[in-house]
């Protein structure tokens, strides 16, 4: 059994594993405030900073090695140490001035073995690698964002190597195992795992949705010839979304009865097809909708600390927000939502924002972790988009809205850096965002991107469509059917890690450095990943490429041709036509 040992001299950290140093830093002291408490606890300490202390802690992040973290960015860099990561709150963001995005965990893993977990109950601020260069600030707002390969930036080689955390009250976990993974497991008895797995339907067979494609414009009869040309086209189907704009005003959950005359005979129509059927909802309500004044005088809109009402500017105008923290506002959201499912035959529902940014407070993050329990534990049948301490959830978390381009600033490559940071923030129940991005603004897909993005989404837990694939010509049709195919050979294995998931806490979707802790190159792979253990998938995420480098970590090793290759070793230019996906399973 390894020796841990944590040594606080003055403002000085050194976190031992066998002797040799896994984590160094500084925490800050103040006499004055009180005691700094460090507390054993089963695999490592918990560091407690007086509860009225301001306190900032850094560590050394070169001396550690790489470093794996649970946030979700904008430009999804992997290992972490790669970006550089403003000062911020560290709070869950829609499009987030810094680059966090709507799913955070302060989590984070090095692959020396050690791991740093923030308590999710308090207010955090954090930077990591910030940069030393005199910039200038980001400008931002919902309307009009900063690139998103500026948030957070690549190291250019003027990041500072330090992960800084802060916070009044500041309280943290130093953990540690032989390796990352154990590390990395140190901390499950702490975030927690969901102990079952989402409903079937919505990951076996692909989610297909109205928003990519039609955006607002959308009515009954679209809704049913859009469900008839997927079936004409002989693809898999199992949930059909109606996205925005179904209701007539924001917080209404009702059928804007011009666009959709009969709803309960429009969802009859797509069950009788096979399709399941949800609608997109959000904790908006904007002053126009029907039922403001209820939720106004009944007092179910969050409020600011002297009373008033908290305006909210979203991306579709101003409006309020539902108070997560009431739990009378949360029935009666639940009340209609049900009642609207009762009526009409939906079968759940698509929840949309959550993010903290929104919610302002002294804990803003409260809010996400409210408004997603009560979806977890009221609606099943679901997808979400946000996440703060909610690891247990048993349901599926998006993706954020993904750009219509190849790169890891919210491209193709991000599908597969941003499954990696999810599941290691403790989230293994994935739901990329939809085949192809959401064609925003000037963005459009093409046929090779469609392609390889299918590819890229087979093996993953669960995938989603809007642009069809075959508007982008017959061979497009045809590969992303195949894709899909190959999905279904495999669903079995993801059916079982998810299982595993439920058990273990192990997540689905695991980085290469899973099977090799200690392989520097395996450390370091931000192409590839793991679906359990048997599986490596190595899928084409740069355009006009035929052929790609394959790592293999330690095993042996069955390709398509079925020859058996002997690992780690490193396959420079495995072909990768067009029509094909590089799938490797273990056999010893």
């Amino acid at each position: 059994m390894a020796d841990f040992h944590l040594e606080i001299k003055g403002s000085d950290l050194n976190f031992f594993r066998d002797g040799a140093v896994i984590l160094r830093g500084s925490v800050t002291r103040d006499e004055r405030a009180g005691d700094l408490l460090v507390l054993p606890e089963p695999g490592g300490w918990c560091i407690q900073h007086p509860a009225e202390e301001d306190a900032e802690d850094e560590f050394d992040l070169r001396l550690s090695g790489h470093w794996f973290g649970g946030q979700e960015l904008l430009n999804q860099l992997w290992p972490g140490e790669r970006a550089m990561l403003d000062a911020t709150p560290f709070i869950t963001s829609d499009n987030g001035p810094t680059g966090l995005s709507c799913i955070q965990a302060p989590l984070w893993v090095t692959s020396s073995g050690a791991a740093i977990l923030a308590d999710h109950d308090q207010a955090l601020r954090a930077s990591l690698n910030r940069s030393t260069a005199n910039r200038p600030a980001l400008t931002w707002n919902l309307g009009l964002p900063a690139p998103f390969d500026h948030r957070p930036l690549l190291d250019d080689g003027t990041g500072n190597g330090l992960l800084r955390l802060g916070g009044k009250g500041l309280r943290y976990r130093l953990l540690a195992g032989h390796d990352a993974v154990e590390a990395w497991r140190a901390c499950l008895s702490h975030i927690g795992h969901p102990t079952t797995i989402p409903p079937e339907t919505l990951w076996r067979k692909p989610i297909w949705t109205t928003w990519a494609r039609f955006k607002t414009d959308i009515h009954q009869q679209r809704v049913i010839e859009f469900a008839d040309e997927i079936i004409a086209h002989n693809t898999l189907y199992g949930v059909m979304e109606i996205d925005d704009r179904w209701q007539v005003h924001y917080g209404d959950v009702e059928f804007d009865p011009k666009r959709f005359p009969n709803p309960r005979a429009m969802v009859d129509e797509l069950h009788a097809r096979g399709f399941r059927v949800t609608c997109w909802v959000m904790p908006f309500i904007n002053p126009d909708a029907d039922c403001f004044d209820t939720a106004r005088s009944r007092g179910y809109l969050l409020k600011q600390a002297e009373g008033s009402l908290q305006p909210v500017h979203w991306w579709q105008g101003n409006g309020y927000l539902l108070d997560a923290a009431n739990a009378e506002a949360l029935q009666w959201f639940g009340d209609r939502l049900r009642a609207l499912q009762a009526s009409t035959g939906l079968d759940g529902y698509k929840f949309d924002a959550g993010e903290a940014i929104f919610a302002g407070g002294t804990d803003p993050n409260d809010y996400t972790r409210r408004y997603v329990n009560f979806v977890a534990a009221n609606f099943p049948f679901c997808e979400v988009r946000s996440g703060w301490g909610n690891q247990h959830a048993p349901i599926l978390f998006r993706q954020w809205d993904k750009s219509s381009t190849w790169g890891t600033d919210n491209g193709l490559e991000s599908l597969v850096t941003g499954a990696l940071a999810l599941s290691l923030a403790g989230y293994p129940f994935i739901l990329p965002d939809m085949v192809g991005g959401n064609a925003y603004g000037s963005e459009s897909a093409d046929a090779e991107l469609m392609i390889r993005w299918s590819q890229a989404n087979a093996l993953l837990p669960a995938i989603q469509f809007s642009l069809p694939p075959w508007q982008y010509g017959e061979e497009c049709d045809r590969l992303c059917r195949a894709a899909l195919d190959v999905r279904e050979r495999y669903l079995d294995r993801i059916a079982a890690a998810m299982q595993q998931a439920t058990q273990s806490g192990e997540p689905v979707i695991r980085p290469v450095w899973w099977l090799s802790p200690d392989d520097e190159r395996a450390q370091v792979c931000d192409d590839e990943f793991l679906l359990g253990d048997d599986v490596l998938v190595a899928p084409v995420t740069q355009p006009g490429q035929s052929a790609r480098e394959v790592y293999l970590p330690r095993g042996r090793w069955r390709g398509r041709t079925g020859q058996v290759i002997a690992g780690p070793t490193v396959l420079p230019n495995a072909p990768a036509p067009l029509d094909t996906l590089l799938v490797y399973e273990r056999v010893a």
